[in-house]
């Protein structure tokens, strides 16, 4: 009996050993699970803001799209607006050159048609500037509002 004795306190050992092996694995992989858990939520928080801003970039190209449209759109009016204009003063020299009765007159004619077309010009490229002027403030409006 003295060696089951022995034998038994071994095996309670062993189980000891094993239980508490047991818990301390048990243990570990609790805390591993949390680790895990603090790691997931970590890369689904960044996930969210990745997407959230991704969104609210495509608002802000979306937007700065729009500004960009409707200057094109403008610009292109004011073009066909002076083509329109410069046709018309075209005519008008052509028809006041070949009415007129001296050198002088054409000549005339084609120094108003000149200076004309050169104001038209200024005026046209101001127009321009001004309305560029204006989308890149808009444009740039966009810009600070997304960055608020």
């Amino acid at each position: 009996m003295a060696n089951q004795d022995p034998s038994k306190a071994q095996r309670a050992a062993a189980d000891r050993t094993v239980e508490a092996g047991a818990e301390v694995t048990r243990q570990g992989a609790e805390k591993l699970q949390d680790q895990m858990n603090t790691m997931l939520g970590t890369a689904s928080r960044a996930a969210q803001e990745a997407a959230q801003r991704t969104s609210e970039n495509m608002e802000l190209m979306k937007r700065l799209a729009e500004t960009m449209a409707s200057g094109a759109k403008e610009a292109s009016s004011e073009i066909v607006d002076w083509t329109r204009r410069a046709s018309e003063r075209q005519s008008e020299a052509t028809r006041q050159i070949t009415q007129a009765r001296s050198l002088d007159e054409v000549l005339d004619v084609q120094n108003r048609y000149i200076r004309e077309n050169l104001q038209a010009l200024l005026d046209f490229s101001a127009k321009v500037s001004r309305l560029s002027a204006e989308k890149a403030s808009e444009a740039s409006g966009h810009l600070d509002q997304d960055s608020r």
